[in-house]
């Protein structure tokens, strides 16, 4: 399995996206209003994209290095 693979793997896991949302303060994959998109949209904001680098920073920290280090044991 590769990063790219966990990645896909644990963004579309719900129960893991909800942690990293309440303990990150993102809103990462969450139903936003139609006027919400539409402000967002105006201002050039996209706050799934804001929360990917950290949540890509989790997946490698708590997920990728601890399965390699196993992997590699």
């Amino acid at each position: 399995m590769t990063f790219q693979e966990v990645c896909s793997y644990c963004i579309g896991n719900r129960e893991f996206v909800k942690q990293f949302n309440r303990l990150s303060g993102h809103h990462l994959g969450e139903p936003r209003t139609a006027i919400e998109r539409m402000v967002d949209e105006a201002c050039g904001r996209d706050p799934d994209m804001e929360a990917m680098p950290e949540f890509v920073n989790l997946v490698y920290e708590v997920i990728w290095k601890p399965l390699v280090m196993r992997d590699s044991a």
